[in-house]
């Protein structure tokens, strides 16, 4: 049985308010724990040897900092994605669907996985040089890695800009029906 027209708006102001939830989150949790990660040596060396593979790092606090200051390329272009996410999600919890501003939101969005699928490999590759600077000639780093995530954040990203382009026009289309009645 479909849910009546009345409990549709506050489902989707119900399920509006768990993905901003979800989005504050996202947003919250790297800029509290990347410090936190970035100012223990030992974490970070088990992360750069076990993980990243790398087979010598420095982690005098210069290449540690170095190391946080590469991740706010990712983690600014991430946050700003996860902002217009809770934006888009804040219009559809008001009520706001064949609108504008949504489609905007979404379109931005679309951008942010855009950006994130070239912010991602070259934070690592600053990651990578910040960890390996001083190291002596011949150890030093410069990476630059592409995997199938990047991939699937610039598919995605170009998804999500063609879906709020379309969202653009039916809104456009809405309002002019509206303006004919």
């Amino acid at each position: 049985m479909p849910p009546s027209i009345k409990t549709r708006p506050q489902r989707l102001r119900r399920l509006s308010l768990s993905v901003q939830a979800l989005a504050l989150l996202g947003g919250v949790a790297p800029l509290l724990l990347l410090p936190l990660f970035w100012s223990q040596p030992d974490w970070v060396a088990r992360v750069a040897l076990g993980e990243w593979g790398l087979k010598a790092v420095q982690l005098d606090s210069g290449a540690r900092l170095g190391g946080l200051l590469a991740t706010a390329l990712p983690v600014g272009v991430s946050l700003w994605a996860l902002w217009q996410v809770w934006a888009m999600f804040g219009c559809y919890a008001r009520g706001e669907l064949l609108t504008p501003q949504p489609a905007r939101h979404l379109r931005r969005l679309g951008w942010a996985m855009i950006m994130l699928a070239a912010a991602l490999p070259l934070g690592h590759s600053l990651i990578v040089l910040a960890l390996t600077w001083a190291n002596p000639p011949g150890q030093r780093l410069l990476i630059f890695a592409l995997s199938s995530q990047h991939y699937l954040s610039l598919l995605f990203g170009l998804m999500l800009l063609a879906l709020g382009t379309v969202l653009t026009e039916a809104a456009r289309l809405a309002r002019e029906n509206a303006e004919f009645i």
